[in-house]
């Protein structure tokens, strides 16, 4: 459907003209350097909106991290950056978030998202990426995720996932549909031991 977003999530690689387009970022922007994380899916407006989750790191002296979304426009002269939103702000400071990426996710995350879904319905949950990790009560770790409704022909989504190993809590935001602020801003699902509001409704 023409204006709404197909989620085809690759780790591996993007279209070619994304990728020449990617690749000349960081040589003609100062300041700035981007890593490929995943290529999340694309959009038909006024040509084709590709989305790419990155790592941005601002060089400084004290070099810091961030993870970026990235909208580029597609259409038949060429590809061209439309875009670049931050979603997670990386801080070394306590109670700062620490980014490191990682595809490979670790056991001690994916045992602290598995116990988190443990009682979650609705959806089912694909991991494509650990990006960060923040220290607060217990240990917050924000995921990159495929989100797919269980239901008849199903939209999947992308979103970050926010799990604190200590409560097993779970916060979703969706970066393609809801505007971006801060992960604090995230809509959060109700678990099936949690449902004392009806399913869906603001916490």
């Amino acid at each position: 459907m023409v204006g709404s977003w197909t989620i085809n999530v690759s780790t591996e690689g993007m279209p070619q003209k994304v990728a020449s387009a990617f690749s000349e970022l960081s040589e003609k922007l100062i300041g700035a350097e981007y890593k490929f994380i995943a290529y999340i899916g694309s959009q038909l407006v006024n040509g084709t909106n590709h989305a790419i989750l990155a790592e941005q790191t601002i060089l400084t002296g004290k070099d810091t991290k961030n993870i970026v979304l990235m909208i580029f426009n597609e259409k038949d002269m060429g590809c061209t950056l439309a875009n670049i939103e931050r979603i997670i702000e990386g801080g070394e400071a306590f109670g700062g978030t620490a980014i490191d990426v990682k595809t490979d996710i670790p056991d001690e995350a994916k045992a602290a998202l598995d116990a988190a879904l443990t009682n979650f319905i609705g959806s089912n949950i694909k991991p494509v990426a650990l990006l960060s990790t923040q220290v607060t009560k217990g240990i917050d770790y924000i995921f990159a995720a495929e989100v797919t409704p269980v239901v008849p022909d199903p939209e999947s989504k992308f979103a970050l996932i926010k799990i604190n190993a200590m409560t097993n809590s779970i916060q979703f935001v969706d970066l393609l549909s809801t505007p971006i602020n801060a992960l604090g801003y995230a809509f959060t699902w109700l678990k099936a031991d949690k449902l004392d509001k009806p399913l869906g409704e603001w916490p």
